[in-house]
């Protein structure tokens, strides 16, 4: 090295191959994978204090807000299933297994079970959430 282009050239290199440690260090340390709890009050709590537009569950061109224990129990009087549906979706993607779920809903006399038994519960919750246009719905959800 008896110029300023060689002793460049090696620490250019130098600094190339820290960065590219780095890089490759970063990429193994973050798997993209966040843990699944399998806790089955923290999850149903999370579902059912969801607020939803409710142009995502209807015809309606409507942007309000409304609450998933609403939507859920609008979803059991009329028989449209778009609320249901969207919890099995959450539900499904937060599993990734068959029977790994069974929830149950019940308002007013009228039951929705969504997924299936699977054994020996892990977890399981049983709450009531309040509807605003009247009653609550009872949920019972368990992971196996």
């Amino acid at each position: 090295m008896r110029n300023k282009k060689g002793m460049t050239a090696m620490v250019d290199a130098m600094i190339f191959i820290v960065v590219l440690g780095i890089a490759v260090s970063a990429l193994f340390a973050y798997s993209g994978e966040e843990p699944v709890s399998t806790d089955a009050t923290s999850v149903s709590e999370s579902i059912f204090s969801a607020k939803l537009h409710i142009c995502d569950l209807t015809e309606i061109d409507d942007s309000g807000l409304i609450s998933m224990p609403d939507a859920v129990a609008f979803s059991i009087l009329t028989g449209d299933k778009k609320a249901i549906e969207y919890i099995k979706s959450i539900l499904d993607s937060l599993t990734h297994r068959p029977k790994a779920y069974c929830l149950t809903i019940d308002y007013r006399g009228e039951t929705v079970k969504i997924g299936e038994t699977g054994g020996d519960p892990v977890s399981g919750s049983t709450k009531e959430y309040t509807v605003t246009y009247g009653g609550s719905i009872t949920v019972d959800l368990k992971f196996y």
